[in-house]
């Protein structure tokens, strides 16, 4: 059975601990394994999709990022207002 919240890693993460445990138990029916193997599938599903949506909400967030902050490299501009005098520094 999946859960209610399948919305967040941590209920999928939960669940499929849960699954472990329930498809360890020496007198689990064949049946019974495989349709709780069909849900973690189900489950493994999910979470792909959970991932790909946080890269894509990173994406975003990285874009609107670059957007609003010029990456642009700060470049002074060199005046001829202090005079060479040979001495070098360092």
């Amino acid at each position: 059975m999946m859960p209610e919240d399948a919305g967040s890693f941590s209920s999928v993460k939960e669940r499929l601990n849960e699954i472990v445990d329930e498809i360890s138990s020496e007198d689990i029916s064949l049946d019974d394994a495989l349709t709780l193997y069909e849900e973690a599938v189900k489950l493994g599903l999910a979470a792909c999709d959970l991932s790909e949506a946080d890269l894509s909400e990173v994406e975003n967030t990285d874009e609107a990022l670059n957007d609003a902050v010029s990456l642009e490299p700060v470049r002074e501009s060199v005046t001829d207002d202090v005079p060479y005098t040979g001495v070098e520094l360092g």
